[in-house]
């Protein structure tokens, strides 16, 4: 858009060194020579905004609005050395006050309009002498004729009109056209999170069928040998096979969670439960020694709320698990349920290091981690946003260097 705008401006200097060399040359009139030393003035502050795009790549707003509003001063200036408010080229007021629209900001736009409405009517104040383009005599209105010059205010009038409609009605298509473009963007990062939840799916899907076949052969095998060992009384052996059943069913349970990740079990049942059941399977969850550093903090524990019961204990847990990968190995984790209107909270802190900016603000991004490579695929923060939004919730991360993180998980539950 700059770009364009230096283009504008650029355009501007041609049309008016045309138009003088035709006045000049094919008409034999006397143009003034101060309108040579605008239209210098006007390539050398051309020049300057060509540096500062090169060097800056960009235009800062005040310069905008100074070079908009300096813009229409120098219009001003060049009709009232070339006729005034005879002049028929007053009509390019419009192309500043529709650039201005579309550039500036809203109250910049407004005043830029009213600023060039002054300016246009500063043509018929009594006292102002314009010399015209021929003759050097006063072009004020008092000067002609009484229907003329109603017909110059009318002009003046009409075009006063037209730029404020245009200001008003461009500014709210400005507006809708930047709504638009936010709201294509969402709906391109949803699209996105989709598809990326349908990879996942695919691939637990593929994992969950390529590992059914041989966990069901070890559980048979294990179960054989469990009822043939049993038989013989061998306590060594029942323990070890009582372990590999114990680990196959881990295993099974393992690929649920796979499958719960990728965002298959979205279709999960809402089930009726008390809060303060739902924080202690999340507790019970852990290991002991995570269970003693878990502070917990419920403050409705017989608040009965309907959500998907194994979606949730999953994110709460991993919420969890990762405020005790962030601590240290002794330092306390603080799980909080609050409820609200139709609402229920779950915030988890932890005494970590903490994240700066840039992580805080990446951390939600799928396969995006900073644990070392094989503790975490990055999707923990990713899988819960996406759980909270589908639920009619959200995620919020407060955190900063050096002052642990809080993660905020909320859903509409009542």
């Amino acid at each position: 858009m700059v770009g364009w705008f230096l283009t504008l401006r650029w355009g501007t200097v041609l049309c008016q060194v045309l138009l003088f060399a035709a006045v000049r040359f094919l008409f034999a009139t006397t143009v003034p020579d101060l309108v040579l030393g605008l239209i210098a003035f006007e390539v050398m502050s051309n020049l300057l905004i060509a540096w500062v795009i090169r060097n800056k790549k960009t235009l800062p707003v005040p310069l905008v609005i100074g070079v908009m509003f300096l813009d229409v001063a120098l219009l001003t200036a060049l009709l009232a050395m070339t006729g005034g408010a005879m002049n028929p080229f007053t009509f390019l007021y419009l192309v500043h006050i529709v650039v201005g629209a579309i550039l500036l900001p809203n109250r910049m736009a407004w005043g830029l309009a009213v600023f060039s409405v002054v300016c246009y009517g500063g043509f018929f104040w009594p006292g102002l002498a314009l010399p015209s383009m021929s003759n050097h005599a006063a072009c004020h209105p008092a000067a002609l004729s009484p229907e003329f010059s109603l017909h110059l205010q009318g002009m003046w009038v009409a075009y006063t009109v037209t730029a404020f409609f245009v200001v008003f009605f461009v500014t709210r298509i400005q507006r809708a056209l930047i709504a638009r473009r936010e709201a294509v963007v969402q709906l391109r990062e949803e699209q996105l999170k989709n598809e990326r939840l349908a990879s996942l799916a695919a691939l637990s899907a593929s994992a969950a069928h390529e590992f059914a076949t041989p966990l069901s052969t070890i559980a048979v095998a294990a179960g054989e040998l469990y009822r043939e060992i049993g038989q013989a009384g061998n306590a060594t052996w029942m323990a070890d096979l009582q372990l590999i059943r114990s680990q196959v069913a881990r295993c099974r349970d393992i690929l649920y969670q796979i499958a719960a990740d990728a965002g298959e079990p979205m279709g999960e049942a809402s089930d009726a439960l008390t809060v303060g059941e739902l924080v202690h399977r999340v507790r019970s969850s852990l290991d002991e020694q995570r269970q003693e550093r878990l502070q917990i903090d419920c403050a409705a524990p017989e608040t009965v709320v309907t959500v998907p019961r194994r979606s949730v204990i999953r994110v709460v847990r991993g919420l969890v698990s990762n405020a005790f990968h962030a601590s240290d190995s002794q330092a306390a984790v603080q799980l909080r349920a609050l409820v609200a209107t139709n609402t229920v909270h779950f915030e988890v802190s932890d005494q970590g290091r903490g994240m700066d900016h840039e992580t805080a603000r990446h951390a939600c991004e799928p396969f995006y981690t900073t644990k070392p490579a094989g503790q975490g695929l990055g999707l923990g923060l990713y899988l819960a946003q996406t759980l909270a939004e589908r639920l009619g919730g959200g995620l919020a991360i407060d955190s900063a260097p050096g002052m642990g993180t809080t993660v905020r998980f909320w859903i509409q539950a009542l």
